[in-house]
């Protein structure tokens, strides 16, 4: 997945509860964040699935495919993640 362009990039120290993750491809909310998440925290415990995608499982930090386009790729630490607000969050 090509790395965003800097205007579609949003620093932000941590991520709030109530933030949907999504797939950059396809747009698809995958994942409410339902506590506050730091940079360099990690998602695990952090996430409730929307309806119809698997359980967040950390799995290192390989990239996670989107389960409805295939593929989208969204991923923390390290690298970017997308937003349903806020577009890419770096």
């Amino acid at each position: 997945m090509p790395h965003p362009s800097p205007d579609r990039i949003t620093l932000l120290p941590f991520l709030s509860p109530g933030t949907i993750l999504s797939c950059p491809d396809c747009g698809m909310g995958l994942y409410l964040l339902v506590k506050k998440v730091t940079r360099d925290g990690t998602f695990e415990g952090a996430v409730k699935p929307m309806v119809d995608v698997p359980e967040y499982t950390r799995g290192g930090s390989l990239p996670k495919k989107c389960p409805f386009c295939k593929v989208g790729e969204w991923w923390y630490p390290p690298g970017t993640v997308h937003t349903l607000q806020y577009g890419w969050v770096a």
